[in-house]
């Protein structure tokens, strides 16, 4: 006789299908890559990385599978064990483009002046007024036009000119879309405020927060959204080189696998607080829409007045450790609200886990803080590797022109008596270059891993003396139980 088994199918939470517009984008591609040489550096000292959100692949699957997990109460996205957030500071970093110190939110006028846009634009005053056009409830420029324009700039090799239209063209089709293909006086506005970042950020989540729970199209600026959520992602091993569909893939990873502090990124101010609200003025709200709420929006247009921000010194060094606090919590969220997909074995091999009832109560905080000192130095390698990248950069640099003097030096040099030449040999700076970096390289990958297996190494001993410890213990009960 056959036995019956029940099997219970795990409950995850409903998912919803996103679409993604990103129209024009062939377009300004080919006008980017007009922008070569000099021209390309005046651009970015101008205008941030802007020109990067034109070739940035987004992969749409990934997009929609991160917004699977958005926590509409939180405002940030609840994984499996961690959570994500997009920050000011690193929206900032990946754009190139500061943070001005003062209130962020743009006022878009009933009567814009014309004429004032004309000259930020290069444009002629006849162009602007010809072109001025209404698209439902809003004015602007249409993209062919902005493109025409251009174009012929380009063919005049007036680049300058050229650059601002490129700009603005961005920013009204990729960074700030309303309309289909037209650039409206929002985004105009905001090109000419230069101070995009904060608009950026919360234009993501007012497109993430109101689709929730509903699906549909997502139109915020997706290439900055995508490198913001793949920053973080492992770039090496199973997560990279598995078949497994995007879902799998991301329920496969714990935050011991996530990058918590992106390449490159080396932020020396972070916003740590503003005007602090009372409890009771706590309350939805992610939709002002113009002129529904004006006293709450001014409450946030002044608390924008009064920021208050801290440097690294005082910040002290960065710290990616979670404390059990706050990873209990979380694991409590995901039961209230569960988990999109199902959960599914860990990609990448896991620290070892000590079971408390092995480890005597006065000997977990003296582990504890081991433990988060090894996580810190794990942490402090990353700025580390990041320096060694940023020292290659500039030590190639430097054997390039040491090569061009090389060449220069190696030619005969006559002794005062002029009786015989003199051959001067230069030794090769780029290989000596490459010598140091792989050295530097190797040393930090040496010191985690001795650091790591004599961490690993510690526990095992610390636990095994504990169980045999209990175990003693045990016997002396029981010997002392059969002798009464």
């Amino acid at each position: 006789m056959a036995n019956n088994v029940t099997t219970t199918k795990e409950v995850t939470r409903r998912t919803h299908t996103y679409s993604f517009h990103r129209e024009g984008m062939i377009q300004l591609g080919q006008l980017g890559g007009l922008i070569t040489g000099h021209n390309k550096t005046v651009f970015t000292e101008n205008y941030g990385n802007i020109l990067t959100l034109l070739d940035s692949h987004v992969d749409e699957w990934g997009l929609s599978t991160l917004l699977q997990f958005y926590d509409p109460d939180l405002r940030c996205f609840t994984f499996s064990g961690y959570q994500l957030a997009p920050t000011l500071e690193e929206y900032s970093h990946f754009l190139n483009i500061k943070i001005q110190h003062r209130v962020p939110f743009v006022c878009v006028p009933e009567k814009p002046d014309l004429d004032y846009i004309a000259n930020a634009l290069y444009l002629s005053i006849g162009d602007v007024h010809g072109n001025w056009k209404k698209n439902g409830n809003a004015h602007g420029f249409y993209m062919s036009f902005l493109i025409e324009k251009a174009q012929e700039l380009s063919s005049k090799r007036m680049w300058e000119a050229f650059n601002a239209l490129l700009a603005v063209l961005i920013y009204g089709i990729v960074m700030f879309p309303n309309i289909h293909k037209f650039v409206d006086l929002a985004a105009i506005c905001l090109f000419m405020d230069e101070n995009p970042v904060p608009t950026l950020l919360s234009d993501t989540y007012y497109s993430v927060h109101s689709r929730y729970g509903k699906g549909g199209a997502i139109r915020n600026c997706l290439p900055l959204l995508y490198t913001w959520f793949k920053s973080h992602l492992p770039t090496s091993g199973p997560f990279v080189t598995s078949t497994k569909k995007w879902p799998q893939r991301i329920m496969g990873l714990t935050g011991n696998d996530i990058v918590w502090c992106p390449t490159g990124m080396n932020v020396e101010k972070i916003i740590t607080s503003c005007d602090k609200p009372l409890d009771k003025e706590i309350f939805e709200s992610v939709f002002f829409e113009k002129g529904t709420d004006p006293k709450g929006l001014e409450k946030v247009r002044s608390a924008w007045n009064d920021i208050h921000t801290s440097n690294q010194i005082s910040l002290g060094e960065k710290n990616v450790v979670a404390k059990q606090a706050y990873t209990d919590w979380v694991e409590g969220r995901v039961k209230d609200r569960l988990l999109p997909f199902p959960k599914v074995n860990p990609l990448y091999e896991q620290p070892p886990k000590i079971p408390i009832a092995t480890v005597l109560a006065e000997n977990c905080i003296q582990i504890d803080m081991e433990g988060t000192q090894l996580h810190e130095k794990k942490s402090d390698a990353q700025p580390k590797h990041c320096l060694v990248d940023q020292q290659r950069v500039e030590l190639t640099h430097e054997a390039k022109v040491l090569k061009e003097g090389s060449l220069r030096v190696q030619k005969r040099a006559r002794t005062e008596r002029g009786e015989r030449d003199i051959t001067v040999v230069v030794e090769d700076h780029q290989e000596i270059i490459k010598r140091a970096v792989k050295e530097a390289e190797e040393k930090l990958k040496r010191e985690y891993r001795e650091d790591l297996k004599a961490y690993k190494l510690k526990i095992e001993r610390e636990a095994r003396a504990e169980v045999r410890s209990l175990k003693k213990e045990t016997g002396r009960r029981d010997h002392s139980k059969n002798g009464n």
